[in-house]
């Protein structure tokens, strides 16, 4: 977590200027080796919804895990409540955390029928400080982007296709926002809208995660992610169609191509 770079010149740039080149230097400086870490917490079955989330992984390239810790699944997902997710950055320094949670999510397969998924949301919330003498440059802020495969189709292994990745972010200023314990909240979300009588029966999920604070000489930027929660909207399926080489190709081919064309 401690990426520190002093903030000198910064501070006569534009504001979104300077994140964007600290966090290119920091992408940069955190190198190949910090991405080893890494921690498999295994499948977590949510039968109420006929759902399976299936080798949930966090990794990171800035810090030691876990961030997130163990999730806990609930009716429609699972909630995680992070204990060392923060940045934090005094006296001209900053500092960037970045996390990534790895899954895949299984629907439950039938000879009459298939659980698919039709939403995926996430919401997470925290809180942040910000305090001292100084200007806007003291900030911290908190951003999440989501990016799905589907691999199966109607019980049905498909050639993987992605789905438009999603994000949001928010931020926080020591001359707009300043104060001890203030929250923040960020939620995003992916429809998973496949053509007419198709589901996916199968996805996998990559959300990256990252808290960036940064400081002037006399102040201080804290962000914390506290709570983390995945929900899933799963949907009915029709029947199974006949398994083969050939079908499956065609059919993730068609599915594919008829998606990217009606997504424009």
């Amino acid at each position: 977590m401690i990426l520190t770079r002093a903030l000198t010149s910064f501070s006569r740039m534009p504001r979104l200027v300077a994140l964007a080149m600290f966090f290119s230097a920091a992408v940069l400086a955190a190198g190949p080796a910090a991405h080893a870490a890494l921690i498999n917490y295994g499948d977590f079955p949510v039968p109420a919804a006929g759902i399976t989330f299936q080798q949930v992984t966090e990794s990171s390239g800035t810090d030691p895990v876990p961030l997130y810790g163990p999730p806990t699944p609930f009716v429609v997902g699972l909630d995680f409540d992070p204990t060392s997710f923060v940045s934090s950055a005094t006296n001209g320094a900053a500092d960037i955390t970045d996390g990534q949670l790895n899954f895949g999510v299984q629907g439950q397969v039938g000879p009459l029928g298939s659980v698919g998924i039709s939403n995926l949301q996430l919401f997470e919330s925290g809180d942040y400080n910000l305090a001292g003498i100084g200007g806007p440059a003291t900030s911290v802020s908190a951003s999440a982007i989501i990016q799905v495969t589907v691999t199966q189709v109607n019980g049905v292994n498909v050639v993987p296709f992605n789905l438009p990745p999603s994000n949001a972010s928010v931020g926080f200023n020591l001359v707009a926002n300043p104060g001890l314990s203030q929250p923040w909240s960020l939620g995003t979300g992916i429809n998973i809208a496949l053509p007419a009588g198709q589901v996916a029966t199968h996805i996998e999920v990559a959300i990256n995660n990252s808290l960036l604070s940064i400081s002037q000489p006399g102040t201080i930027a804290f962000i914390a992610k506290k709570d983390f929660r995945v929900t899933l909207i799963p949907t009915n399926g029709g029947g199974l169609p006949e398994p083969g080489t050939f079908v499956l190709t065609a059919l993730g081919s068609m599915i594919a191509l008829v998606y990217r064309r009606t997504r424009g």
